[in-house]
């Protein structure tokens, strides 16, 4: 007997192609260049580590959320900070602009400071947070990340949603190694996976959501109405309200409860606050010292684990090097979005590269 036939490879595009055509798509949209460009990296580094659910599957929501004002075009442009502990102005724009150029004024201080904390104020959904702090692990600090979010996650029997996903991130770099990088939303699955699950026509595992009841379901569409539950019952509910009390109480945000009249979550738009701390190993311990630390420990755990113990952003980094060489796997079903998009703005979607899918352009 043979068994079941295996998935063709998805179609894949190369990055460079991938990433001049979504800042184009995002400079049509009235972004300006360089944003457009930063945003489209990230928006193309969150698919090469394999993190769909924040890459490009996003771009004509946030495409949609820019034309109807939802999202602001510029940020605001002050003058850099000077104290270890300051505000981040986004004025609204997009979250893979406002993370990462928080990230990097947060790092300039760090080379004369131990610690730095910035707060980002009225961002935009900030997307997958760890990539937006690889940047600090590159530059040999290590760092933490938090956004509140508009309520999305509620317990069995809730009708309506009680706290946000509130996403949290950590990096940390390792020497000759790729960097430790967690990145986690407080529920169960995030919730791009249910709303491409939606756009797939496709159900959702049991245990990942509620409806407008409260009741238990597995219809991606009942989920979008209802709620996300939280990982680890009452420690990701727990964990979901430190987050809101770092990134929302601390960082001066106004709370809004995001539910639409007819069930479901609002949009979040660019209204959204966030906390960074960036810790410079040179400032702290020392660099030596920290090397010693993170690879002693690292190399215990991945011996007393075996093969399958792996460090948190080996496998994305693994992934990304894949990407790079092969070119950037995306599904079918986006790529038909995608180049929908661009066709209607007149720029052509890159050709398709490897794999099957849709026919090369």
């Amino acid at each position: 007997m043979t068994g079941p036939a295996a998935a063709p490879p998805p179609p894949r595009v190369r990055r460079a192609d991938l990433e001049r055509w979504a800042a184009a798509m995002l400079g049509a949209a009235g972004i300006p260049e360089d944003d457009a460009a930063l945003a489209a990296r990230t928006l193309v580094r969150c698919d090469m580590r394999g993190f769909r659910t924040h890459g490009l599957a996003r771009l004509c929501d946030y495409l949609k959320k820019i034309a109807a004002g939802e999202i602001a075009r510029e940020a605001p442009n002050p003058p850099p900070p000077s104290a270890p502990v300051f505000t981040y102005q986004a004025g609204g724009i997009l979250g893979q602009v406002a993370g990462p150029r928080a990230v990097d004024q947060a790092l300039a201080l760090a080379a004369e400071h131990p610690v730095v904390a910035c707060q980002i104020q009225n961002s935009a959904h900030l997307g997958a947070l760890g990539v937006n702090l690889l940047r600090a692990a590159d530059a040999g600090c290590a760092a933490l990340m938090f956004q509140a979010t508009p309520p999305v996650i509620g317990a069995p029997g809730a009708k309506r949603p009680m706290i946000g996903n509130n996403p949290l991130a950590m990096v940390a770099p390792r020497p000759g190694r790729p960097a430790f990088v967690v990145d986690m939303a407080c529920c169960v699955a995030a919730r791009g996976n249910i709303l491409l699950a939606a756009r797939n026509g496709e159900p959702i595992p049991e245990g990942w959501a509620l409806d407008r009841e409260g009741e238990p379901t597995t219809d991606a569409e009942a989920a979008l109405l209802g709620s996300l539950l939280p990982a680890g019952g009452h420690k990701g509910l727990a964990l979901a309200m430190m987050v809101e009390i770092l990134a929302g109480s601390l960082a001066g945000a106004t709370f809004r409860d995001s539910l639409n009249p007819a069930g479901g979550v609002a949009s979040g738009g660019g209204r959204l606050n966030a906390l960074v701390l960036v810790f410079n190993p040179d400032l702290l311990q020392g660099r030596a010292a920290y090397e010693e630390h993170i690879a002693a420990w690292t190399a215990h755990y991945g011996a007393a684990g075996g093969p399958s113990a792996r460090i948190p952003g080996e496998r994305a980094h693994e992934a990304e090097q894949a990407a790079e060489r092969d070119g950037v796997p995306l599904p079918p079903a986006i790529i038909d979005e995608l180049k929908a998009a661009g066709a209607g703005a007149n720029i052509p979607f890159p050709a398709i590269e490897r794999g099957h899918g849709p026919d090369q352009q």
